[in-house]
């Protein structure tokens, strides 16, 4: 069954068409188009075969869609209505695709904030003993044919002090909060089709 969406206000995509085992996108060339004039000429298309996963977020203005081995196409669409509807449209027509809906851990949805914080702090107690040590006398040098590595790069670090290494902690610890923040207020119920 064809099925055709115009969205006016939309650079990405002002015409979505689902058709023949096939999902459409794109800006037609001609602009007033009536239902007998749409075609699928010049835009975007995605097999049903090829995709893999489709989302829809709450809260979000597009419904995303997975296909190929790591490609991703978003179909934004901000009327929550039309955006649902078009879902909806893809789940019924898409029966090899498995439906689930759920909120997303906090740990899952957040992973890459979580991630720099745990890296940022390990970083920053490796860097702070060794300012500590430094601070105290002890000498160090990097020896081996990886001068440029990791090792060296937490001694060069150290070499600042402690105080400049708390201050640029907190500075980024600062900034890695914000975006955990942020990122957790956008957590939502997420609508999952799936092979």
């Amino acid at each position: 069954m064809k099925r055709n969406w115009r969205i006016e206000n939309s650079k990405e995509n002002k015409l979505i068409i689902i058709d023949k085992d096939c999902i459409y996108k794109g800006n037609p060339v001609k602009n007033g188009l009536t239902n007998n004039d749409i075609t699928t000429e010049n835009l975007f298309s995605i097999p049903y075969a090829y995709i893999t996963k489709i989302e829809n977020q709450e809260g979000k203005n597009y419904v995303k869609i997975y296909f190929g081995d790591n490609s991703e196409e978003e179909l934004i669409v901000d009327n929550d209505a039309v955006k649902n509807e078009i879902f909806d449209c893809l789940k019924s027509e898409i029966t090899a695709l498995r439906y689930t809906s759920e909120l997303p851990s906090k740990f899952s949805y957040a992973k890459a904030p979580f991630f720099a914080l745990f890296f940022i702090t390990a970083i920053f107690i490796w860097t702070a003993y060794l300012a500590i040590q430094i601070e105290s006398g002890v000498e160090y040098e990097v020896v081996g044919a990886r001068k440029e590595g990791l090792v060296a790069f937490i001694l060069g670090l150290a070499n600042f002090g402690l105080l400049k290494i708390i201050g640029g902690y907190l500075l980024l610890l600062f900034f890695i909060l914000i975006g955990l923040t942020r990122k957790l207020k956008t957590r939502s119920t997420i609508q999952t089709l799936k092979r």
